[in-house]
């Protein structure tokens, strides 16, 4: 491989680290010629490109910043809605709450005045029945003793007896009921 490199060496045995002031020059001007085309036709668009990417990634970290400048204005927001909703959750629960309480004492109440009632109906009907059943106890003992005293006297009585009679047992068997 180095002998490709050497195979046109024009001076054989010559000294390679030797100075040629001529093919120096020679590189100086191609490096020189080189380096001004590439300044004048690459160099100016690889600049402008950095530039361009420069910006690009400040746009995009300035950005950056103000979205998240945004998002935390944002969760700073949602944070106070969501403490207000919970307030405002905890406020209807405290007032479901008190609802609920004044809704048990008001059914509370109903069901004690609808059970007084239930109490004083059933004595209504109890004293309705009761008076009922003497007023039929008084009937059969008008009946009873209207029959025993025809069977006494052995005949028939008048109506105006019969009435007479029938009031005189009333009066006298009121008087054993108040009495008993």
């Amino acid at each position: 491989m180095f002998a490709v490199l050497f195979a046109n060496d024009p001076a054989p045995g010559a000294n390679p680290l030797a100075l040629d002031f001529v093919t120096m020059g020679t590189t100086l001007v191609v490096f020189l010629t080189l380096l001004a085309v590439l300044y004048f036709t690459a160099w100016k668009p690889i600049l402008k490109g950095l530039a361009a990417r420069e910006d690009t990634i400040l746009g995009a970290r300035d950005e950056a910043l103000r979205v998240k400048q945004e998002a935390e204005d944002l969760r700073t927001k949602l944070n106070a809605e969501l403490a207000a909703a919970n307030d405002r959750i905890r406020a209807m629960m405290d007032e479901a709450r008190r609802d609920a309480d004044a809704l048990k004492a008001s059914e509370k109440a109903v069901g004690v005045k609808d059970a007084q009632a239930e109490r004083e109906r059933a004595k209504r009907e109890i004293e309705t029945a009761k008076e009922q059943a003497l007023q039929e106890i008084q009937q059969t003992a008008v009946q009873l003793a209207a029959l025993m005293s025809s069977k006494a006297v052995g005949r028939s009585l008048g109506e105006d007896d019969h009435r007479r009679l029938v009031a005189e047992s009333l009066s006298e068997l009121k008087n054993t009921v108040t009495r008993a």
